[in-house]
């Protein structure tokens, strides 16, 4: 009788799980291993576990049920669960533990077939494991192939996913976003059956296709999994899914809302699933740089990780601080770090561009427009065309080739209009005004006019400075823009930064050099402003004003 209640708590804690209902499953599987040891029982309690956001604890049982599946001779499903624990450390950034999970992984399945689904899913997670895109090529493709095999749809589906990733990330545009379109088909067809395997599938079909810069499928596709994700409650699928989708937020220009879905997924991890929030922190520290709050991106970049992301929001400040040095020898350590991925070595080499040419290394910075022309070339992905196309009106601009950096610069201002990216376009027309400025000023004025706007439009403080400084030099006046009433000066924005750190009005003076009465100044414009009495009440306004990310 017992067997039979235990049986039917673990059927009752399946059913939660697949309806989402994750404190009734916690409670299913509780039960039924109150009434009987099943590593069936521990795996579903850590699943339910891991979505309730008690990831030790979770991590915990699955190492149980993990135990248990060797100790019955079920060596598919011991792999799996390692294969899973394997990923959970890759993710936390212990990678030791990683390699020694996936190890497991491997020993479990000493006997069984080479065709058998553990096999699959051990090529599932070395492919995750892997240095380079052909070997996660070659290991999804393994492991979509045992899936048909052996009927295993969550596993052939995930495959998919995987492998449409790393072929499109390789540079092969249609094939790859043919295999995710594919997946994503399969995926929201209700033919996987495990939540979680469903929730990273979407995360790579999204992933991929903003790492590639397909903005209109990455925006259809955020909002399915945002659906998804709302109506499973997968609170770390959404704290991922923001982040990937402020990406594409930002690249359209909607800075405010991804703003919005940045503080969201960073609030999210830091609840649930901290080592998530890399890309989230790089994101926002990036956006910061563009809209001139140094300071803001300084905290948020303290204690980053070592990582290509983080590491290019890092040089974007040193370069936006007038360090570039430092700039490119962050550079390329990320480059270093990215030689197998097309798009981000490509974002990584623009930036590597711009910084050398800050050092007047026009050498270098040839160098590194030649390798992402290189890049550009092999890989057929607009994004990195319209890179490498504005990165050489840059270096071509440097070295006195007005006509050269004219044309390239048209060229990449039609590749960023093409894909609805309006910084990068502004980007684009301020170089061209450069490139005309010698030989038709009046053309130059329209074009600084244009970018003016489009970063104005954006709040885009620095490069809006840049082009009027440009239209500036070419004799046009250019009027203030006008502010909202009460908003912050960016001055006032910089002195509130630091009043939020405690800095006295002359600690303010010393980092701004300015004079303490004009900082003080500052500080009863910035009271009277926000409408608080003190500098306590200002630091905790400014605390809210910044949102969960200000924290960091």
């Amino acid at each position: 009788m017992a067997a039979t209640h235990g049986d039917d708590a673990l059927s009752a804690g399946l059913a939660a799980l697949e309806q989402a209902d994750w404190l009734g499953a916690r409670l299913a599987f509780d039960r039924a291993l109150s009434e009987a040891e099943a590593p069936e029982s521990r795996e579903g309690l850590g699943l339910a576990l891991w979505f309730l956001g008690e990831v030790p604890q979770a991590l915990a049982e699955r190492e149980r049920a993990f135990a248990g599946y060797v100790a019955a001779g079920h060596g598919d499903d011991a792999a799996r669960i390692a294969v899973w624990l394997s990923h959970q450390h890759l993710l936390a950034g212990r990678a030791s533990a990683a390699r020694g999970w996936l190890a497991r992984a491997e020993r479990a399945l000493d006997g069984l077939q080479a065709s058998c689904p553990g096999r699959g899913w051990v090529a599932v997670e070395q492919a995750r494991h892997a240095l380079g895109l052909q070997d996660q090529i070659r290991q999804a493709r393994r492991a979509m192939r045992i899936g048909r095999a052996t009927g295993s749809v969550d596993l052939e589906v995930f495959a998919l996913s995987l492998l449409g990733r790393a072929v499109l990330a390789s540079g092969r545009r249609d094939e790859g976003l043919k295999l995710l379109e594919e997946a994503m088909a399969a995926a929201s067809s209700g033919r996987v059956r495990n939540v979680h395997t469903l929730a990273e599938s979407y995360c790579n079909l999204i992933e991929g296709c903003a790492a590639a810069g397909e903005w209109e499928r990455g925006a259809e596709w955020c909002q399915l999994v945002e659906a998804f994700a709302r109506a499973h409650r997968t609170a770390p699928l959404f704290g991922a899914c923001r982040t990937i989708h402020a990406d594409v937020l930002i690249a359209t220009g909607h800075w405010p809302e991804a703003e919005t879905a940045l503080q969201a997924a960073l609030a999210t991890h830091a609840r649930y699933v901290p080592q998530m929030s890399a890309p989230a922190v790089a994101a926002l520290a990036e956006l910061r740089v563009r809209q001139g709050r140094l300071l803001d991106a300084e905290r948020l970049l303290a204690g980053r990780l070592e990582e290509p992301a983080g590491l290019r929001a890092l040089a974007l400040l040193r370069l936006a601080e007038r360090r570039p040095q430092e700039a490119v020898a962050l550079l390329e350590r990320a480059v270093r770090a990215s030689s197998d991925h097309p798009v981000r070595a490509a974002q990584l080499l623009a930036a590597l561009v711009d910084a050398r040419l800050a050092c007047a290394d026009a050498p270098g910075a040839a160098e590194a427009v030649t390798r992402l022309r290189d890049i550009a070339d092999a890989a057929g992905i607009r994004l990195v065309t319209a890179l490498a196309d504005l990165a050489t009106a840059g270096v071509d601009g440097a070295a006195g080739r007005a006509a050269g950096a004219a044309h390239m610069a048209r060229s990449a201002l039609v590749g960023f209009s093409r894909l609805a990216m309006p910084y990068e376009t502004g980007q684009a027309r301020l170089e061209l005004a450069r490139a005309l400025a010698g030989n038709a000023p009046s053309l130059a004025r329209d074009e600084a006019r244009s970018a003016l706007a489009d970063f104005q439009a954006l709040g885009a403080a620095r490069a809006s400075e840049a082009a009027a400084q440009l239209l500036r030099v070419l004799g046009s006046v250019v009027a203030p823009r006008q502010r909202v009433p009460g908003a912050l000066t960016p001055r006032e924005q910089e002195v509130l930064d630091l009043v939020s750190l405690g800095a006295s009005n002359a600690d303010v003076a010393l980092a701004l050099c300015i004079s303490e009465k004009t900082a003080g100044h500052h500080v009863s414009h910035i009271l009277t402003k926000l409408g608080v009495r003190n500098r306590t009440e200002a630091a905790a306004q400014a605390g809210k004003l910044a949102g969960p990310a200000g924290a960091r």
